[in-house]
């Protein structure tokens, strides 16, 4: 039975479909030797973006990955995929969404990127809520919350954030920060991971958040 990292946050705009494809692609290179066959994609967002980036990547002549979409209650449907491949990545709906909590059901791992402003932050308390009662159904169902889309020149947004986020401990706050890059914007317009594009400062951040998770799954 494969690993399912679920990508979930009850606010859009954090970057979280922008995680998954990087994840996937950090993931294949850095244990796979590049081949993608045992990591399966699940698009759960009306949006389809990651759906929708693997099917650029695969019509520029990059090596795609198994996609798949799914919608409503798809934990059955995640465990049946998992029985394949080493591991899922699932790009769910927020908003409080039937996707998102049904997700919750099926993960090893619930893996939040939330940015370092206290509108975001203040969501914390309800995903919190929303944690525990999945845990009521699947107790092995772990929760890791990164610090994403950070200033480069600035500390001082991180240094608050960590401190409010001390007040969930359902919550593992990683030590992970993915920064504010053009290298995330342009290397998903072209359809490839940050480990595929020019910037060693993306890359690096990404394999550190890859470590940590893999650490923790």
């Amino acid at each position: 039975m494969g690993k399912v990292l679920l990508l979930a946050h009850q606010k859009g705009g954090v970057g979280k479909s922008n995680t998954v494809v990087n994840l996937a692609v950090a993931l294949a290179i850095e244990k796979f030797k590049g081949e993608t066959e045992q990591i399966l994609l699940i698009d759960a967002d009306p949006q389809a973006s990651t759906y929708r980036w693997n099917q650029r990547r695969e019509d520029n002549g990059h090596k795609s990955f198994p996609c798949i979409r799914l919608e409503g209650n798809i934990n059955k449907q995640i465990v049946r995929e998992a029985a394949n491949y080493e591991w899922v990545i699932i790009d769910a709906q927020g908003r409080d969404s039937r996707e998102m909590r049904s997700a919750m059901l099926a993960a090893d791992l619930m893996i939040m990127p939330t940015k370092a402003s206290y509108s975001d932050l203040e969501l914390m308390e309800h995903m919190a809520q929303t944690l525990s009662m999945a845990k009521d159904y699947n107790e092995k169902l772990k929760a890791n919350v990164f610090i994403n889309m950070s200033p480069t020149n600035s500390q001082s947004e991180k240094l608050e954030a960590r401190k409010l986020l001390k007040e969930y401990p359902e919550f593992t706050l990683l030590k992970s920060v993915l920064h504010e890059r053009t290298a995330y914007r342009r290397s998903y317009a072209a359809a490839v991971g940050v480990h595929e594009w020019t910037d060693y400062k993306a890359k690096a951040e990404t394999s550190y958040l890859l470590m940590e998770l893999l650490s923790n799954v």
